[in-house]
């Protein structure tokens, strides 16, 4: 908790200005993004948060964008519906599961084993597709994320609108 509090205090220091800034002093778009990038606890274990955020998602439900913190680094919004791939393989998205036409895309539905072609031979025609072994990608709970910078590198912060 001690930590969440200062991320809240240092970053509204920050995005408010010198002198005897506080938190609740900064521009509601910086008191997301701190709130977003507080870690142990996360945004839901502090009271002051958790208004803002809920705030920040209807708004996002509704067809806002995320707002601006002059002050801050974030990215503008992400969507993710999937989790990674494991190691090996490679997102792609196809129409069928049989691995046949499908394309390399970052959010595509499945993961394909592209080191294992398989030759698919039709009776008659003589005509073959290459395919590949594909598995369904696990859905992501918390789709959309906006990458925020900070002085420990980039840090991905993933939410859910639903119910919002």
């Amino acid at each position: 908790m001690k930590r969440g509090a200062a991320l809240l205090v240092a970053v509204g220091l920050v995005c408010a200005g010198a002198g005897r800034a506080r938190a609740q002093d900064a521009s509601f778009g910086c008191k997301v993004l701190l709130c977003a990038a507080a870690s142990a606890p996360g945004w839901s274990g502090i009271p002051y948060c958790v208004p803002v955020m809920q705030t920040l998602f209807r708004q996002l439900a509704k067809g806002g964008g995320w707002p601006s913190c002059p002050e801050g680094n974030a990215s503008g919004l992400g969507y993710e519906p999937y989790q990674a791939c494991p190691v090996g393989l490679t997102p792609v998205q196809s129409g069928s599961e049989s691995g046949v036409g499908m394309s390399a895309a970052a959010n595509g539905n499945l993961c394909a084993d592209l080191s294992k072609p398989q030759q698919v031979c039709s009776g008659g025609d003589g005509g073959c597709t290459t395919t590949y072994p594909t598995t369904a990608r696990d859905p992501r709970g918390d789709p959309y994320y906006v990458d925020i910078s900070t002085a420990n590198g980039t840090q991905r912060f993933y939410f859910s609108l639903q119910g919002y």
